[in-house]
């Protein structure tokens, strides 16, 4: 079963060996070449050939500070050993913390599409450490060893000096002003809402889609995310929804937080956007996906979570926060924030004395883009919603994205 997010706790056991990092440290579950110092991992496959590869190149010494150049031309050369034709307009270089990274789309000797991807570090006596990731080009796939990948490199940068001391300022310890750089809800302008109902109309929208995008997650680790956007059919487009988009006065929201607009349209596959922050034209290429809306009154059972925080053990500080959300939901309608199991209900459903709390529990509706909670209080929360594609296991509840925890199929 596919998953469409990527989070990353910190538990200290996963990190023992952190200081120990090396090139040749093995990852669970994939295989390791090694020649001439570079370290080759795929995943480890039953059948076929990997989808995915990510290699570990020896230490640059050529001392040079220019880091984009130096990527710009290793790329260059790699892509010429290998046999492959760079695919025009079709490359994206990113800053993410003290990395650079470089995104090209390729076609190999027999046509066939592949995306390389380039990372590197400075070291403190000016040496180079590189990285590549080749992977098919199709974030559904490759997203969970995307991750993995990522998570060894960082380790290793940590242990070489790497995060320290790579000539990053203050500013440069968070994702760069780009596309690809997450937005935290610190960051949210108050959103102008309508009367429920009366804002941004179905007809007007084109749909929901999710774009991979880089951020900090728990204790400072470098996480990918997939954050939803608003397309309207007029052209226009809204970043990170957090209200429900059937409640955001759109008219007022130009005017009030008007760097969260933008505008789209689609070439091909590609969905080409342009938002007023930097009024720079970013093609997302292969990173985004169509997400799904719910039909009116359809039902959920079972128990979904999100996971958010922050810190900085990842730069070997002590300072960690987790913050977790946790709904459950069952066929009649009734959700609960509270424990579950036992009662009358089984399994994931949940425990009458759980959907009955006052202030933990309700009922929920489901209509398009909007999930709707009314606990039994009387509070009424309306947010933004959208199911992943191929399943609905997987969900985003206004910018949060919620995964189930149980084994059994979920979505009615």
């Amino acid at each position: 079963m596919q998953r469409y997010f990527l989070i990353i706790l910190f538990i200290p056991a996963l990190f023992t060996h952190a200081y120990s990092q090396s090139p040749n440290t093995p990852i669970t579950g994939w295989k390791m070449q090694e020649n001439n110092g570079q370290y080759t991992f795929t995943p480890a496959t039953l059948f076929g050939n990997p989808d995915f590869r990510y290699d570990v190149y020896p230490i640059d010494k050529s001392g040079s500070d220019d880091i984009p150049a130096l990527l710009q031309t290793k790329a260059e050369k790699d892509q010429q050993s290998g046999g492959y034709t760079a695919v025009p307009g079709q490359s994206k270089a990113q800053d993410v913390k003290s990395f650079k990274i470089l995104s090209v789309l390729v076609k190999d000797r027999s046509g066939k599409n592949w995306l390389l991807n380039y990372m590197a570090y400075s070291l403190p006596d000016h040496s180079v450490r590189y990285g590549r990731i080749i992977e098919i080009p199709n974030t559904q796939l490759t997203r969970d060893k995307m991750n993995t990948a990522i998570q060894h490199f960082i380790k290793l940068s940590k242990q070489e000096g790497g995060l320290a001391n790579a000539n990053a300022t203050a500013s440069d310890n968070t994702p760069n002003n780009n596309k690809s750089a997450t937005k935290t809800s610190s960051q949210r302008v108050e959103t102008p809402t309508t009367a429920p109902g009366q804002g941004i109309q179905p007809s007007q929208l084109k749909g929901v889609v999710l774009h991979q995008e880089y951020g900090m997650g728990v204790g400072g680790m470098l996480i990918v995310k997939y954050n939803p956007y608003l397309l309207l059919n007029d052209g226009t487009i809204y970043s990170h929804p957090y209200e429900c988009a059937y409640d955001i006065d759109f008219e007022k929201s130009r005017q009030i937080e008007p760097k969260k607009w933008g505008v789209w349209k689609i070439d091909g596959k590609n969905l080409i956007v342009t938002m007023n922050d930097d009024h720079k034209t970013d093609n997302w290429e292969t990173r985004w996906f169509w997400a799904k809306p719910a039909q009116k009154g359809e039902r959920m059972s079972g128990t979904w979570s999100t996971i958010s925080g922050g810190g900085n053990t990842i730069m070997g500080g002590g300072s960690m926060v987790v913050s977790s959300n946790v709904l459950t939901f069952n066929g009649q309608g009734q959700f609960t924030t509270q424990s579950t199991g036992g009662g009358s209900f089984s399994g994931a459903t949940g425990s009458v004395s759980a959907y009955s709390s006052k202030d933990g529990a309700g009922t929920y509706t489901l209509d398009g883009y909007l999930l709707e909670l009314k606990y039994n209080n009387g509070k009424v929360v309306r947010k933004n919603f959208a199911f992943y594609p191929d399943s609905k296991d997987v969900w985003v509840w206004g910018t949060a994205p919620y995964t189930t925890s149980d084994n059994s199929k979920k979505g009615k």
